[in-house]
């Protein structure tokens, strides 16, 4: 403590190190619509997170950086708090009690003043003193502690004030001031006698004594044995407003008042002293509370919203509210006095804190030059010059800036918007010389050349990187040589730096340095590397003490020189919608402080300050909410398992880090274990949703990265359950087990049923297909047994008609035999009766005719082909159909071949030779127009 008290002092003497201008500290006002609760705020407390509660007429008003939340009590106004260890206790109008939090981490709120009987009155303080909580009301005194119940002491006198000193529980009245002794009696204070009829603000402990403020009496410290008044740069402040509260940081004491806003001063620095009110930053002058925090800033309640008085930053602004000077464009420290360039015009910093219009200087000012004793400010509307002797204009308009030349001491060399200008001094003034010839783009951030001092470097209309070199007396331009960048591309920001004598240019893919080796630009690596690598830099600038400014994503960084190196980290000052883009400025007026141009004017940088330490940060997770309804699930410091059913696994998480003063600048960096295990990129937004997550077990982790720092505070967790879907719990599968088992019990009952009623059916069908069988096969042996007969019917008519046939027949060839015999007798008579051989002749003749015309009316084939249809099923019917040109013979041949009979066999038949039954074959195959392939035999048999 007492070495953030030494740095807090440090601070505070150094902010007014100059006497002028007179710098402001950060100001922030959350206003009642941002908080939405009640306008009046009569206290405030950190908590042990870092959060910060305040009593409001509404309710418990909380606030974690990001987001607010108000707790009320039963309509009741809060008019006090005090924090101890998880518990938040609060009174208020006939109410008193506390808030707890439960272990989904929400606050519940716990009465304990609905146990005393007939009390009302206001609770204006709480205390804690040996775990005992004191509730200071307008007449009454309640103790709690756990376990012991409350204990109320009625004191007969308004108590104004109270306050713990010493492990005394002091109380001050306009009858002087009283504490509470070992047998819980109050006792009066005799040192206090001189303040009776004063109204007593406060009773604060300092140094062991009593610090006690009065309404418009000063202050006083006293013990039991003397009082003192305390004169201090507070007195005027004190009699000239009513005083309404009071707080101390170690010797440094903030007053509110009713009228005026807050003082804050230092009991052992009678040089510091700081008012803010509606004048410098505050949105209302009635200070009805202060409170400083962890990181040693004062929050202010108003009795029309909250501020909070940034006293722990090292920077500070030269305007709380709007700037009326206009933007801040450059400045300098000139004979010990304070210049500021703005697009309204020069200014001079008076000793009285106000800023002073130099007149003729009205319009743009770009830059400034501190050279031959005399300061010179481009514009414009031309160069104003200050020396010792006054201020005088130079009447060029349109001027960049200004550069000495260093082969003559007596010429500088102007960049205007039209190209450059040579101004030289005549008889102790300096005056416009002449213009550069041939030469008109815009010359905004030349720089000269280190080996040649006629050359310049410049970035020319076609934003192309160019070196000019000049003739020996800077009238024309002798070489103009163009240079492209490694990756040709450029921007509209480009300016030249030189680092340790390296002249650098920054691109828009990183750093360049130009290479009089090469004669070109190439990577400047070992730059880029100690920064943040091959990136755009949208300003860099090396100061005198050699620490390294740099812009990047819109925000300006900081790379400290010490005279071991430059510090492992780099500091981000944020500021990203303050800078004035393309136009950013850096002014070191000593070498402990820095002024940035931005656009409310300016702003100073403590470098002396250890920027790294002072942050009291911490991450953490603010709640859990459903996406779907925006329903609060839980808090971050839940104590129990945060469990969600199915239908809320889209959830929102929101989460902080307690750095009130820099909100905009914290970045984020998260990751949900199990869905992604590597970390976000840096956000800036406090919040990330899921949507759609599967059940299971989840970890959510977030860290902050603050002022650019490579390490985060620390890294806050949440763990969360999402339990299945009702048709994926443990229940239901037990239930769908249970279903299966019953469905396969149903399924095997049925099946069963169904086969035995299948081998029913099956048996019934087997005994009626058996009967049908054995009906069937009666039937076929019934008509088996009439094919046969009729087959033997058939057999015997046909072999009745062979027989007949045969019969017939051979009575025939009898019959023509004896017709043959006596023919052949008649032709022996007559041989042996010798008769002429005519008559001889011509018997044999006969008789052969007799034997040719029973050939030719022999009814063997008729009879023989009637038979064959009838056993071979039409066979010469068919032969008849399909081949009408057939003769008899043809047709016997037919017949023999059907029966398969070889050529052997059918030659006799036919009583011709073998060859002869190959001729008749060949001429029968030619008839029925057949390939030689075809086997004549099966072809006859295939016909039917």
């Amino acid at each position: 403590m007492k070495y953030i008290y030494i740095l807090i002092i440090a601070f505070l003497v150094s902010a007014y190190s100059y006497a002028n201008p007179v710098w402001k500290r950060k100001v922030i006002n959350y206003e009642r619509g941002q908080y939405e609760a009640g306008p009046q705020n009569w206290m405030i407390d950190q908590s042990e997170n870092g959060w910060i509660y305040c009593a409001n007429n509404n309710g418990l008003l909380e606030f974690d950086g990001v987001n607010w939340s108000l707790y009320p009590i039963r309509n009741r106004i809060l008019r006090s708090l005090k924090i101890v260890n998880n518990k938040i206790f609060v009174g208020g109008s006939s109410e008193f009690g506390y808030f707890a939090p439960n272990q989904m981490g929400f606050l519940e709120y716990r009465s304990l003043s609905e146990k005393i009987t007939g009390w009302t009155g206001e609770v204006w303080k709480i205390l804690l003193n040996d775990n005992i909580i004191y509730f200071i009301s307008d007449m009454h005194i309640h103790m709690y502690k756990d376990g012991l119940g409350i204990r109320t002491i009625a004191i007969d006198k308004k108590i104004d004030c109270s306050g713990i000193v010493g492990g005394k529980l002091y109380i001050g009245t306009t009858e002087g001031i009283f504490f509470l002794n070992k047998d819980n009696k109050m006792e009066f204070l005799p040192t206090s006698s001189s303040l009776l009829s004063h109204k007593l603000v406060s009773i604060l402990p300092y140094e062991n004594r009593l610090l006690v403020t009065t309404a418009q009496f000063g202050l006083y410290l006293l013990d039991n044995n003397s009082i003192q008044r305390v004169h201090s740069v507070a007195d005027d402040f004190i009699s000239t407003n009513q005083m309404f509260s009071t707080s101390i940081l170690g010797s440094v004491v903030a007053l509110g008042s009713v009228q005026s806003g807050t003082l804050l001063f230092d009991l052992k620095n009678p040089r510091f002293k700081e008012i803010y009110n509606l004048d410098n930053g505050l949105k209302n002058n009635t200070i009805l509370s202060s409170f400083f925090d962890k990181d040693n800033n004062l929050w202010l309640g108003l009795d029309k919203g909250i501020g909070l008085i940034d006293l722990n930053t090292p920077v500070s602004h030269l305007y709380a509210t709007v700037s009326p000077i206009g933007t801040g464009y450059c400045s300098a420290l000139y004979r010990n006095e304070f210049y500021l360039g703005t697009n309204q015009g020069l200014y001079k910093s008076e000793p009285d804190g106000t800023c002073r219009l130099i007149k003729g200087s009205e319009g743009q000012i770009w830059s400034m030059l501190e050279y031959d004793n005399s300061l010179f400010c481009s514009g414009d509307n031309g160069i104003m010059v200050i020396d010792a002797t006054g201020t005088y204009k130079i009447n060029i308009p349109g001027i960049w800036e200004t550069h000495p030349i260093a082969p003559d001491k007596d010429k500088l060399i102007a960049g205007s918007y039209f190209g450059l200008d040579i101004i030289e001094k005549k008889n102790g003034r300096w005056v416009p010389s002449h213009r550069v010839e041939n030469f008109n783009n815009s010359s905004r951030g030349f720089i000269e050349d280190d080996e040649n001092p006629y050359s310049f470097w410049l970035v020319n209309d076609k934003q192309k990187v160019e070196k000019i070199t000049f003739d020996s007396v800077f009238y024309g331009i002798t070489n103009r040589k163009e240079y492209t960048l490694g990756s040709s591309r450029t921007s509209e920001n480009l300016f030249f730096r030189k680092v340790d004598n390296n002249l650098i240019i920054c691109g828009l893919d990183g750093i360049y340095q130009y290479s009089r080796i090469t004669d070109s630009f190439d990577k400047y690596t070992q730059l880029e590397s100690m920064l943040e690598g091959p990136r755009y830099y949208e300003f860099l600038f090396v100061d005198r003490l050699k620490n390294i400014w740099f812009v990047t994503d819109s925000k300006l960084k900081f790379r400290k020189y010490s005279p071991n190196g430059y510090n492992a980290s780099i500091y981000n000052w944020g500021l990203s919608n303050e800078l004035i883009i393309n136009h950013e400025n850096v002014y070191l007026p000593d070498s402990k402080s820095a002024v940035i141009s931005v656009d409310n004017a300016f702003i100073k940088i403590d470098l002396t300050k250890d920027i790294h330490k002072l942050k009291n940060i911490k991450t953490y997770i603010k709640n859990l909410s459903s996406s779907r309804n925006d329903s609060i699930i839980s808090t971050g410091q839940a104590t129990a398992l945060v469990s969600l059913p199915y239908s809320l696994n889209s959830i929102k998480i929101n989460f902080a880090a307690t750095d009130f003063t820099q909100t905009s600048d914290i970045l984020y960096v998260y990751r949900l274990k199990g869905v992604d295990d590597e970390w976000s990129l840096p956000s800036s937004i406090a919040s990330k949703e899921y949507t759609n997550l599967s059940e299971g077990k989840y970890v959510f982790e977030v860290k902050a990265f603050v002022n650019g720092s490579a390490d985060s505070t620390n890294t806050a967790s949440v763990s969360f359950m999402i339990f299945p879907p009702w048709y994926r719990s443990s229940l239901a599968y037990i239930f769908y087990f249970l279903i299966i088992i019953i469905f396969l019990f149903v399924l095997y009952k049925k099946t069963i049923s169904k086969q035995k009623k299948i081998i029913y059916q099956k048996g019934e069908e087997l005994i009626a297909q058996t009967k049908r069988y054995e009906e069937e096969t009666k039937l076929k042996d019934q008509e088996i047994y009439e094919l046969q007969n009729e087959n033997l019917k058939t057999e015997l008519r046909y072999k009745t008609q062979e027989l007949s046939g045969y019969m017939l027949n051979v009575i025939r060839k009898n019959e023509i035999l004896e017709d043959v015999k006596k023919n052949a007798l008649s032709i022996s008579k007559s041989i042996d009766e010798e008769k002429e051989v005519n008559i001889i002749k011509q018997k044999v003749v006969r008789l052969i005719s007799q034997i040719n015309s029973n050939i030719e009316h022999d009814t063997d084939f008729e009879v023989f082909k009637s038979n064959f249809d009838l056993v071979h099923q039409d066979f010469f019917r068919l032969l008849d159909e399909r081949f009408p040109g057939l003769s008899r013979n043809d047709k016997i041949l037919c017949a023999y071949l059907y029966m398969n009979l070889s050529t052997k066999e059918i030659a006799p038949l036919l009583n011709i030779s073998t060859r002869g039954v190959e001729v008749n074959r060949y001429r029968l195959r030619k008839k029925m127009n057949l390939d030689r392939d075809i086997n004549l035999s099966e072809y006859l048999q295939n016909l039917k």
